[in-house]
This record gives structure tokens, sequence and C-alpha cells, in this order.
């Protein structure tokens, strides 16, 4: 029987076990690194008549003990959106039984979206800051909704934030931001990028199209940068720094800070280590430069997520069953 699952019940399941999203994501990495998953290349839908926009069918597999299952998100990116008090992205999710490839469940998916991409930050951020990269103040840069979910899981994986600095060109977003995170003693605002860039780790969650961070405009010194939004930073502030991705074939398009310095050097170099190579332990952290983390985003741990949360056993109001939804298709 096919499921749709609702948007309330999985906003609840990502906001309620923290532990088991980032559980989760940290598996799919591994298998990712060691063959058990299958991730092509994003599809980028575009339009003539407005380039901002873009919908992205990301397809993938994962056939693991842990776990066997197919299927693909369709994310919309609107940045003119947040204008009309809409969310920039929207999302949808197919899974897809892998041995038949019958479609089990369509879901929401822009919340799967924003927490694998918060969770793959930060868990990699906590993994830095056991091996020498000491952690006490924080930048957020881009107070929006993905900000504040990257936040909310460093904070869940022990990070003690003693101070908090918050930058945005929008003065409304850093004020909701402000009251939102009462918790915090010490939030303050920086009025410049040198400012907000003087802080053990600067996370990058805006919605830039092109790089407007260069050398000039801040001081590059041992920072973790949490580059999330992929495209702010200028192609010398990645050559000049130690660069962790978390797919070095899938992070080189699109016009990424990364891709960019692909094209200036012409090599590929520059990249230091995969997400996975901090998480299981491999890479070794030359804690002398600033390091920048830039996860692009792999369909696989939509995927993971996603099925994690089809087999999370609901109340029966909380799913459609939508019988009949596919024809008998037995072949006599």
């Amino acid at each position: 029987m096919f499921k749709v699952i609702k948007g309330v019940e999985i906003s609840n399941y990502l906001d309620q076990d923290t532990e088991s999203v980032l559980k989760v994501v940290g598996e799919t990495y591994l298998m990712h690194k060691n063959g058990s998953t299958n991730n092509p290349d994003s599809y980028f839908l575009k339009f003539p008549d407005n380039e901002k926009n873009r919908i992205i069918a990301l397809p993938a597999s994962i056939n693991d003990p842990k776990a066997q299952i197919s299927g693909i998100k369709w994310i919309a990116s609107y940045p003119g959106n947040i204008e009309k008090n809409l969310q920039r992205a929207s999302a949808t999710m197919v899974l897809n039984d892998y041995q038949t490839g019958y479609p089990l469940a369509l879901l929401e998916a822009s919340q799967i979206s924003a927490h694998r991409t918060a969770a793959s930050g930060a868990m990699t951020v906590g993994a830095l800051s056991t091996r020498g990269r000491e952690i006490n103040t924080v930048t957020l840069v881009g107070c929006g909704v993905l900000g504040q979910k990257t936040i909310n899981y460093v904070v869940a994986l022990g990070i003690d934030i003693k101070k908090l600095i918050i930058y945005d060109i929008n003065e409304q977003y850093v004020g909701s931001f402000v009251e939102r995170n009462n918790q915090f003693d010490k939030c303050t605002i920086a009025s410049t990028l040198k400012e907000a860039f003087d802080s053990d780790l600067v996370i990058l969650t805006t919605t830039s199209e092109n790089p407007y961070i260069d050398m000039s405009d801040i001081d590059l010194k041992r920072q973790v940068i949490l580059n999330i939004s992929l495209r702010d930073l200028s192609p010398v502030i990645i050559e000049n720094s130690v660069n962790v991705v978390d797919d070095i074939e899938h992070c080189l398009k699109a016009q990424t800070s990364c891709h960019l310095t692909e094209q200036k050097l012409g090599n590929r170099g520059f990249i230091n280590a995969v997400i996975a190579d901090v998480l299981d332990g491999s890479f070794e952290d030359d804690t002398s430069k600033p390091i920048v983390i830039s996860p692009f985003g792999l369909g696989v741990l939509d995927l993971a997520l996603a099925y994690q949360i089809y087999k999370y056993k609901y109340d029966d109001a909380s799913t459609v069953d939508v019988e009949g939804f596919l024809p008998d298709m037995k072949r006599l």
C-alpha cells in the first residue's frame, strides 16, 4: 500500500529525535565511503525567464545490510519566496522498493533536507572539536531556518557555546533570531564581516549566489568555517585553508566556491578530505590553518533519513494510506 507521510509528523520526528538523525547521517556517510551507495549527479531544472529559480532532482540508492532502498528528492529553490513570506525551498521525496522498484511512499522533504544538512555539518564540526579544534565562540552568518537548525545540532552534540555572534544584512532576521535564542547569555550582533569572523567556528547559511567574502574582508586565522551555503567564499580563501567536502566529484559543480577554485587552479589538490574521513578518524588535520567544511548535499542522506522516517511506527492518523494508488500489475 502506498503511504503519504504528513509534514507535521516528519517535523515532530526530526525535532524530537536529534540523536537518531545524527546516527543515520553518520552511518550513511560511512556507507557512502565504503561503496554501499549510489549517488548520481544532481539534475538541475532551470528557467530561462528567471535564472535564480531552480528545481533539483537527487536520485539515490543504498544497498547495505542496514538498509536497502531507492528514491529521489525533488527540491525547488525559489529565493523570491522569502519576499512573499514563504520558505525559499520546498521539496518532496519518493521512496522505492529496492528489489521491485515499486513506489512505497511520498514524504514532504524540505525538513528532511534542512535537518540532514545541519546535522552533517554539525557532526563534522563536533568530530574536529575533539581533535584539536577548540570551539568556544560561534558565529552564524545568515539567520534563517537552516542557520537555526545548525546551531541546534551544534548544541545537541555537546559543544558549549560560550559566545554566539550573529551577522545578517536583514535586521528583521537578526531580531527574530535573538528572541528565539535567549538561552545564550552572550549573544552579540556583529556589524562587519571582519568582526563576525573573529570566532572559533563560523557557520555560513546565506542564500548568496556568488562569492562576496574575500581575504580583504576578514582576518583568516584558525577558524573552522562551516560553508553550508557553499558560495559565500572567494577561491583565495579556499586556497589558503584546509578543505573537507562530503564527496569530491559531487561538490565540484554548480559554481560553488570549491568549483570556482578548481577552475582557477586547474586541479583538485586543494581538497584534503571527505567528511567520512573526519568521522572515522582517518583524516589528519593541520590545525595551524583554517579549515573549510563544504557539504554540497548527498541525495543518499535524504534517502536514508526518509527511510528511517518511513519505518517509524506512527499512529493510524499520522499517515495517509492510499489504497489502489497502484494498479494490479502482476504478470500472469
